[in-house]
């Protein structure tokens, strides 16, 4: 492991960084609007904060990368067997290049057009996609060399630009999407769930009808709206998802797994609910739903409100077992040498 700090990187590196940090911050101040202005991106907040404990707990290792290692085979930066045929370095390079060309260009053209239309979705959406290019490429392209002149390995400089990856798309899902985008999931999600626990009832023998995304129940009608299509929940497990598979694990198997596995514990959470709100409705009348919960005297907001954010608890503790399940190692004993 190496000690070192961040000024004895290679100066293009340095101001290459200090660059992004700068425009990470007009990405912040963006973003922040969001955060303050709808409560599913309220975890925006603590975006920053888990960005920079990736960095910092991935810190030894892109010093390794970038520093001189102190060993007697300096070789090894620039040869063996994590060296590449020179087309498939210049195809990578070629590729970063355009990505952060491209990215540059969207975030101008998102910054210029906040300038002119204030907050928008558009915006958000091209600086958060921009900045995330331009991290990705910009760790490529900036890793070409040590400290000490000594080139780096192709092997070495991918593995160094996928330790950005967190960082990099993590912005992407602390904004909202694209409003078109949002209606077809929303829209999507609201008539799976409809449609589930429509079927769950009438199995039952309870009189439910469904028209589209309502539910008419003796006592009236219910509607699957957007809060109750899972979206919200859907958001933000794949935030608490993207970051327990950055931190926990190496493989990126187990990181598709951990996002994956977020998805569908907010979906068979939400189902959970819908089924249990809708039965709140069925035995109590869908004005019930606006009661509110207390707890030691505190106002945890209505039942509607609350059960949400159980959801929430109940998929991390999920995603907390599952890190648990995948952490397991399994020793195998040769019964001859026992």
């Amino acid at each position: 492991m190496v000690n070192a700090s961040f000024f004895q990187l290679p100066r293009a590196t340095q101001y290459a960084a200090w660059a992004l940090l700068a425009l990470a911050g007009v990405m912040i101040w963006d973003q922040s609007h969001w955060w303050q202005l709808r409560d599913e991106y309220a975890f925006g907040y603590i975006v920053p904060l888990f960005v920079a404990y990736v960095l910092y707990e991935r810190w030894p290792r892109i010093a390794a990368t970038l520093l001189p290692t102190g060993n007697a085979n300096e070789g090894d930066a620039v040869s063996g067997p994590a060296q590449a045929p020179d087309w498939l370095q210049w195809l990578a390079a070629a590729i970063a290049v355009c990505m952060l060309v491209g990215g540059a260009f969207l975030f101008l053209l998102g910054g210029v057009y906040r300038a002119f239309e204030g907050p928008n979705l558009i915006t958000s959406n091209f600086l958060a996609f921009g900045f995330a290019n331009m991290l990705m490429a910009g760790a490529y392209l900036y890793s070409d060399e040590r400290a000490d002149g000594y080139p780096v390995a192709w092997r070495r400089r991918l593995l160094l630009t996928s330790l950005f990856l967190f960082p990099a798309i993590i912005w992407m899902l602390s904004v909202p999407l694209f409003s078109a985008v949002h209606l077809r999931i929303s829209t999507f999600l609201m008539n799976q769930v409809a449609v589930v626990v429509f079927h769950t009832f009438d199995v039952l023998g309870f009189a439910i009808i469904r028209e589209g995304s309502v539910l008419q129940l003796p006592a009236g009608d219910v509607g699957v709206e957007d809060a109750c299509s899972g979206i919200r929940s859907l958001t933000a497990c794949l935030f608490a998802g993207s970051f327990l598979g950055a931190v926990y694990f190496e493989q990126l198997w187990k990181k598709v797994f951990m996002v994956a596995t977020a998805m569908l514990f907010a979906f068979i959470n939400n189902i959970f609910r819908s089924l249990f709100l809708t039965g709140w409705a069925y035995a109590k009348g869908p004005d019930a739903l606006n009661s509110h919960v207390y707890l030691f005297g505190m106002d945890l907001g209505n039942i509607h409100d609350f059960t949400g954010w159980v959801v929430l608890g109940f998929t991390v503790i999920g995603l907390l077992l599952c890190i648990q399940l995948f952490s397991i190692r399994f020793e195998y004993e040769d019964p001859d040498t026992a």
